[in-house]
């Protein structure tokens, strides 16, 4: 991963104390010059709010802030990225007080940052982080350690031979390459008789339903299936349900599915027995207590850590009812 480095010219001119040796994606605490979070704009560019993990980091992002007494201006990013790249220079028109995003394609939105830094417009990046441009706050997930839970998962499940599907998120996203990366090695590694067998669905259910179909149709004897996102596991359950393949746990011929995010579907589809576990993220330890908090401790002043990282951990049967698990808020 690219590390940018802001200079000291560059730092005064965003309003940001002097740091030496300042990294925007280096572990490290960074502070800005004395503030009030009070009355200060954020234009917030979303990832798309198509999917229930990103309606509940924008819920958590959008709660902190009333707190602070931020304005926050929400834009739905709708999984486009070219929408995005649009959107991220419309932003900067408004001239807002800090910019956040939530990049689809970041290497798409280089032009957009740098124009915001050309703004001096601070700039906030959630999972995505883009190869150029400056931004002075980073939250991600830990995908690679995801996508190895789900490996270790599933190949648990299946007795470590077979054949797998992975469905999979958008090929210029960083958090669909690094859980590809963290599930195939890991499979490789640790089950080497396990056949990965990957599909590019774009984070999309009605693409993984096509797909899957395709896919079981051509061999019927996969064995299961490991999904980037909850969302998709939708179109998963309905092929699998078409050609009568949708057999409940502990029967012989049924499928084991694994996905990832912890949505509030994902934990119903696994107490039902339609999806077998979900490896959890957090979306509002990312959002509200992750990236707002960055923003707000910039407002004021405030030391904060520009880098920071979220942990899977593993739903299942077991589980799937701990007030842990975000999946289960407000139930």
């Amino acid at each position: 991963m690219t590390t940018h480095t802001l200079t000291r010219r560059r730092l005064a001119s965003l309003g940001v104390a002097t740091v030496l040796g300042f990294s925007v994606l280096g572990a490290g605490l960074v502070s800005a010059a004395e503030g009030d979070a009070k009355g200060k704009t954020v234009e917030y560019i979303t990832f798309g709010l198509q999917f229930e993990y990103q309606v509940a980091m924008v819920e958590g992002v959008k709660k902190r802030a009333e707190e602070a007494g931020i304005t926050l201006n929400v834009i739905d990013g709708k999984g486009d990225p070219n929408l995005q790249v649009t959107q991220v220079l419309d932003a900067v028109t408004k001239q807002p007080d800090a910019l956040l995003i939530n990049p689809v394609d970041a290497t798409l939105l280089v032009a957009g940052v740098k124009r915001a830094n050309e703004a001096n417009i601070p700039v906030f990046i959630m999972e995505n982080p883009p190869p150029e441009g400056e931004y002075l706050g980073f939250v991600d997930f830990d995908n690679e350690a995801g996508g190895a839970m789900g490996a270790d998962a599933l190949g648990d499940m299946i007795g470590g031979e077979g054949a797998v599907l992975e469905t999979r998120g958008s090929i210029g996203s960083a958090q669909a390459q690094a859980r590809h990366k963290g599930f195939n090695d890991e499979m490789a590694s640790k089950y080497p008789n396990v056949e990965v067998r990957s599909l590019n669905t774009e984070w999309v259910a009605d693409n993984a339903y096509k797909m899957v179909l395709d896919a079981f149709t051509q061999d019927p004897n996969i064995k299961g299936v490991f999904s980037h996102n909850d969302e998709m596991v939708r179109g998963v359950v309905s092929a699998l349900r078409q050609i009568g393949k949708l057999v409940p746990p502990g029967e012989e011929g049924h499928v084991f599915i694994v996905g990832l995010d912890g949505t509030p579907l994902a934990l119903d589809r696994i107490r039902e027995g339609t999806q077998d576990a979900t490896v959890a993220q957090d979306p509002y330890a990312m959002g509200g207590g992750g990236i707002l908090e960055q923003i707000i401790a910039y407002f004021e002043g405030k030391e904060y850590d520009n880098n920071m990282q979220t942990k899977p951990y593993l739903i299942t049967v077991e589980n799937v009812d701990d007030e842990r698990n975000w999946g289960n808020f407000g139930k």
